[in-house]
């Protein structure tokens, strides 16, 4: 959990007012040694403020609570804060009053060590409801906390702001901050139980006038969750599986059981079978209430190094009596701080992590090294070099089409199955080399069916046809058509001389006897020894070609099952080639491209040309950057 999640302590309170005659003062401080006031040791005297008995005698605010105070050198010496320069902006001009004020100022700390502070405050101005209540009409103040420069002071915004309107309140129902009253619980006193209490409790319930009262209660502040991404790896920060019970949302409990340090997002929703935008939502809650951390996916490709901070934290004591015990497998002795400090030491940008166990035989040592890994990005002492892909020169396809397994042809004519009929194989195709120049054949092949075939006239090419659906198989402009319309289904016109005519045989016994009108169409069938011939002609114009750009029918009619494939590989591996161009602006890492694609760091270095790198160059135009 990062430390902003923290609630932090007040380093003291103190209450400054604008003096008619001497300017911004303070008045009241907790503790007593917070700030110094060096206008005159006089306005010391009476801004400081040992006792709560003794503050309780002010009853005007040009009178305050009298008090022996220290030497001079002493109490400067033990003053943590200057108010001289701070004072033109505790006590600002009218244009900051009822505004937050925030300051970032120098002082000392307990050892008297130069130190930074936070001062945060709400200037006011009240005016006079008559003339003579206050000095010049006006009463000016501020009550101001102080935090130390590292602090996140978010959770104290709101109770500066309220404690401010509840003062102002109080003055303006019985002069509580103007004229004091025994009857009062006097300021100073509820500084130190304000001071105490949210040290203490973070909360506090101070009556002030017996009108108001103070109620405040502080929440930790957690800062927005980062996004959550689809090759991000949460680690549970908590037992998740100890804290789940039936209210949970039914996303969560699903996914929280496959939290393990290794999987990421996109695995995890896939793993717990749910929606990836359902569960990159939920890991964005665990993130807001830091009960899950994001590091990137552990791949012995990956390559790590030291962050500057390792100077402090080498010394740490939590971190070096934590370090043996997470990364040790059992069975093996932990090794010395020392020694483990000295592996991380030895990840830099350029050495990947199989090459860093393989050269410290780390495996040796007991150590795992993804836990190794997870540590120190976890304390925060470590972090990962990132590879960021760059298409600089597209020299060659990045996606290589996948080699098709050719078929062995042979004559099908010989095949005949025992009915008689020709058995053809489950595949389409079109033979444009044996066709004429106005000639084209078409072969329609069923799987499982008998066939009849087809040839065109002066040519070896055909057309198979199943005698059980002939019909089925014929284009709509042979079989059906209009008399007015073309054998492609466009109206004919004049001067086309594209003919179909289908003039199917009687059986052997007749052969002779019937003779077509049109010698368009010849077909064979072997059925024990009687054939019928039937012919096919198609001659192409100007205006309806069997080619792909024509306005004949359908041209995927004429493409074999292993052109089919072919196009169709050659189609999917463009598309995936503009996705993965897409990614290649040095803008997305590597981990984001495999996680994308389903890819490892090996496969995408062999389809980025990674694996030969010359000037920094791939073989494919492609640039790697690390950072």
């Amino acid at each position: 959990m990062t430390p902003r999640s923290f609630l932090p302590q007040v380093v003291g309170l103190f209450y400054a007012t604008f003096d008619p005659s001497l300017g911004p003062i303070v008045q009241y401080q907790v503790p007593e040694n917070l700030i110094a006031d060096s206008t005159s040791e006089d306005s010391r005297s009476r801004s400081h403020s040992p006792s709560r008995s003794r503050s309780r005698q002010a009853s005007t605010p040009d009178s305050y609570p009298s008090a022996s105070h220290s030497p001079l050198d002493n109490y400067r010496s033990r003053a943590l804060l200057n108010f001289v320069p701070l004072s033109e902006y505790v006590i600002p001009k009218k244009s900051l009053h009822g505004r937050l004020v925030t300051l970032l100022t120098t002082g000392l700390d307990d050892n008297a060590d130069q130190a930074e502070y936070r001062i945060m405050g709400f200037p006011n101005v009240m005016t006079a409801p008559e003339e003579g209540t206050y000095t010049r009409n006006e009463y000016m103040w501020n009550l101001c906390f102080v935090f130390h420069a590292s602090s996140s002071l978010e959770a104290f915004e709101p109770i500066v702001r309220k404690c401010a309107r509840i003062l102002r309140s109080a003055e303006r129902d019985s002069s509580y901050l103007s004229k004091p009253s025994s009857s009062h619980i006097a300021l100073p006193a509820v500084l130190e139980q304000l001071f105490e209490d949210l040290n203490s409790y973070s909360e506090t319930s101070i009556p002030l006038d017996g009108f108001n009262s103070l109620e405040l209660k502080l929440f930790p502040f957690y800062p927005n969750p980062p996004d959550c991404e689809d090759w991000h790896v949460p680690i549970a920060l908590v037992d998740l599986n100890a804290h789940k019970d039936d209210n949970w949302d039914i996303t969560a409990a699903r996914v929280c059981q496959f939290i393990d340090g290794v999987n990421h997002v996109k695995k995890i929703a896939e793993l717990a079978d749910a929606d990836e935008a359902l569960t990159r939502e939920i890991f964005r809650h665990m993130l807001y209430y830091q009960v899950v951390m994001m590091v990137d996916i552990f791949q012995y490709s990956n390559m790590y190094t030291l962050k500057p901070v390792i100077s402090r934290l080498a010394a740490d004591e939590t971190i070096i009596s934590e370090c043996a015990d997470y990364v040790t497998r059992r069975g093996f002795p932990r090794p010395e701080w020392p020694i483990l400090l000295h592996l991380y030491s030895k990840l830099q940008p350029g050495i990947t992590v199989h090459d860093w166990i393989e050269a410290h035989e780390v495996l040796s040592l007991g150590i795992d090294p993804r836990r190794f890994v997870s540590f120190g990005i976890i304390k925060g002492f470590l972090r990962r070099v990132n590879r960021w892909a760059k298409l600089v020169e597209r020299r060659e396809p990045l996606i290589q089409v996948p080699e098709q397994r050719k078929r062995v042809g042979f004559d099908e004519s010989a095949r005949v199955n025992s009915s008689g009929f020709h058995r053809e194989r489950p595949q389409t195709y079109l033979n444009h080399s044996t066709l004429g120049a106005n000639e084209s054949a078409l072969s329609l092949k069923n799987p499982g069916e008998s066939t009849f075939t087809l040839r065109s006239v002066g040519s070896n090419a055909s057309l198979g046809v199943s005698p059980s659906s002939m019909a089925n198989f014929t284009p709509p402009s042979i079989h059906n058509r209009s008399p007015r319309r073309g054998p492609f289904g466009a109206a004919s016109a004049a001067g086309t001389n594209s003919t179909h005519t289908v003039h199917p045989r009687s059986h052997a016994s007749n052969a002779d006897s019937q003779t077509p009108s049109h010698h368009s169409i010849s077909s064979r069938r072997a059925i024990g020894g009687s054939t019928t011939n039937t012919t096919l002609t198609t001659s192409n114009t100007a205006s309806g070609g069997l080619h792909p750009g024509g306005s004949g029918f359908n041209f995927r009619y004429g493409m074999s099952t292993r052109q089919r494939e072919e196009a169709h590989a050659i189609k999917k591996a463009e598309e995936l080639e503009e996705d993965l161009i897409m990614f290649l602006d040095g803008s997305h890492h590597a981990d984001e491209i495999q996680v994308k694609f389903g890819w490892s760091w090996g496969q995408l270095e062999k389809i980025l040309g990674l694996d030969e790198v010359e000037d920094g160059m791939g073989r494919k135009g492609v640039t790697v950057v690390y950072r």
